[in-house]
């Protein structure tokens, strides 16, 4: 391996590309402390309010004691609304930062059960998670795919490889315990990639930061005193030099207590959440989602506003939608209403406040009404894997669930038979509207038209042209006479027994069974049961939401636009002033463009105080003056 020889002369700047002299980095680096000045170390962290565990893993981890108990000394506070978190800021040795098993990437696989992992769990008032399984060889082996999803795909890992972690994360005290008991760590609650790329460029393994290179350990001390050595050394080779870049998270910010209404587990949850979605990053939509999801579910538990069907707990419930409990009796149509029932809320209700509050808490901007119905779908189909044909599922089971008469809707846990019989009833009783007894049916067979064998209500683009049917028409349709509520009620039985939805024969009283000679229903049987014809059109979106929807855009424009003006601000030249300060801009395109744009939106606002005037004059006259 060739060698690389740094110059002793001031560093220059550098481009994004440009390798950094390792000696930059490792002038931070100290040689191994000794035990009484890691004692001392210890004690401060006790004295901060951390336990003697927590202390000797803070201390472990600092690559200088005396940065560390400055830093002890005077605590730094972060909120989120209302937590808070307090932290401390020092370098930490990398090899003692774990890649979190309970990553915000993986929010989606924990909500479908299929990631082999638990979530933390966490110790009562401790800033402390906790992680258990049954092996270290399980733990590596579950690990091992998203840290090589990582290495493959994220932009960074050379540029952490070539030039250091420049962007210090947030850590947290972890517990891992397995078959070789526990040990205590620092894990990545906001850095999994920077500490994946860091121990790819050191040449260790996960297996080696959580037990091999273990404080004390001669492995460790070696490790340590090689990069030292290194970083003072202007001959080292390329191997080397990447060591030694790759051995500090320079300013890493570890959180030492916090204050929230909930337990660390979840408020770390939240935390992270809050970093990456406020502004958007772009994660997989599943993953979005589901931390929104997650947020809201947290909310309407917190302010004791999540549907409990009897014989369950709040607890409970909350477990289910939040994709913590796989484990439990109810059917997945019937997690499906539950979903709706909690996320899919009237827009005057409490609950629906309380779920807007948690998205906006996340993102900054209220939710709009139909993101809160994509939010429930995507909680009610997390049994089906994040691929292509989850978007159709989603879309398709959200439009159906903006029927107002699904929002809110009840779980009762009754026989689809029974719900049929209260449902019939009901039509009399309840006109054109729709009373909970029919609400809980037409949402149980909502979830099986969508997520059965054959997907018979998909999201219509362009109106009743073909095969396309409008989830949302259609199951308006059904549910308006006994024999669309019968078959609804067909559907809820075929689909529990993982049969193809029959065709009710007609007259025929709903049976959890096959029909002899009965036909399968398909999307255009289910529209002529519906009534809709291939020639009827279908009322998509009223003006009104059409309208929102272009105000919606038009917004993002702006914000995409005034983020690019503030990018040509932060060009700088070698002179260290802006460019846009000497070289100026001028294009008269743009000049009428915006000219264009600010006459546009003082149009609309003159419209609206105008109507605003005009509704005023009306309450108060009974005519416009």
């Amino acid at each position: 391996m060739t060698a690389v020889s740094a110059s002793a002369n001031e560093p220059t700047p550098f481009a994004e590309s440009d390798v950094v002299d390792h000696r930059l980095i490792g002038a931070r680096l100290r040689p191994p402390a000794s035990q009484a000045v890691i004692a001392k170390s210890v004690a401060a962290g006790m004295a901060a309010g951390l336990s003697e565990e927590l202390a000797e893993t803070l201390a472990d981890a600092a690559v200088d004691q005396q940065q560390l108990r400055k830093a002890l000394r005077a605590p730094k506070i972060q909120r989120f609304g209302a937590e808070e978190f307090a932290y401390v800021e020092f370098d930490v040795l990398t090899w003692r930062i774990l890649p979190s098993p309970d990553n915000i990437r993986f929010e989606g696989e924990h909500a479908r059960g299929t990631i082999g992992m638990p979530r933390f769990g966490a110790v009562d008032g401790q800033p402390l998670l906790t992680f258990e399984m049954d092996s270290v060889g399980k733990v590596i082996d579950a690990m091992a795919p998203r840290i090589t999803d990582m290495l493959e795909n994220n932009p960074h890992v050379q540029s952490i490889q070539d030039r250091g972690i420049e962007t210090p994360g947030w850590l947290s005290f972890l517990r891992l315990t397995t078959d070789v008991g526990p040990v205590t760590r620092l894990e990545s609650t906001d850095g999994f990639g920077r500490t994946v790329a860091a121990h790819q460029g050191l040449g260790i393994t996960f297996k080696d930061a959580a037990w091999n290179l273990r404080p004390g350990s001669r492995r460790a001390a070696m490790l340590h005193r090689n990069l030292v050595e290194w970083a003072d050394s202007d001959v080292v080779t390329d191997e080397q030099a990447r060591k030694v870049r790759c051995s500090i998270m320079p300013n890493a910010r570890v959180i030492i207590a916090f204050s929230a209404p909930r337990e660390f587990d979840r408020s770390r949850r939240r935390f992270v959440a809050h970093l990456h979605m406020a502004p958007p990053m772009n994660f997989t939509i599943a993953t979005t989602l589901n931390a929104k999801a997650n947020a809201a579910v947290d909310n309407l538990y917190e302010r004791g506003l999540l549907p409990v069907p009897d014989g369950m707990t709040p607890g409970e419930v909350r477990d289910i939608l939040d994709g913590t409990e796989h484990d439990h009796d109810l059917d997945p149509d019937e997690v499906a209403v539950l979903a709706c029932g909690a996320l899919n809320p009237h827009p005057n209700k409490r609950q629906a406040r309380a779920v807007n509050e948690a998205v906006a808490d996340l993102t900054g901007a209220k939710p709009k009404l139909e993101e809160r119905t994509q939010l429930a779908a995507e909680v009610a189909l997390r049994r089906f894997p994040a691929d292509k044909r989850l978007t159709s599922l989603r879309s398709a089971l959200e439009r159906a669930w903006r029927w107002s008469v699904l929002r809110g809707v009840e779980l009762t846990r009754r026989d689809p038979r029974e719900l049929l019989s209260e449902a019939i009833r009901e039509l009399v009783q309840y006109g054109d509207d729709a009373g909970p007894a029919t609400a809980e049916l037409a949402t149980l067979a909502s979830y099986h038209l969508v997520g059965g064998r054959t997907q018979l209500l998909t999201r219509s683009e362009f109106g009743g042209r073909g095969s396309n049917t409008e989830p949302q028409q259609i199951m308006k349709q059904l549910a308006k006479t006994d024999t669309g509520l019968r078959q609804l009620c067909q559907i809820v039985l075929d689909g529990r027994a993982d049969r193809d939805p029959q065709m009710l024969p007609d007259g025929a009283t709903p049976k959890d069974r096959r029909f002899p000679q009965a036909e399968i229903l398909t999307p255009d049987r289910l529209r002529t049961l519906a009534k809709l014809s291939d020639e009827q059109g279908i009322t998509h979106d009223s003006p009104e939401d059409l309208f929102a929807a272009a105000i919606d855009a038009f917004q993002k424009r702006l914000d995409d636009l005034l983020i690019a003006a503030q990018e040509v601000g932060e060009v700088i030249g070698h002179d260290g002033v802006p460019l846009v300060d000497t070289l100026g801009f001028e294009n008269p395109n743009v000049r009428n463009t915006l000219t264009d744009i600010t006459d546009l939106v003082s149009e609309w606002r003159g419209a609206r105080r105008r109507a605003t005037r005009m509704r005023a004059d009306l309450d108060d006259g009974g005519d416009a003056q």
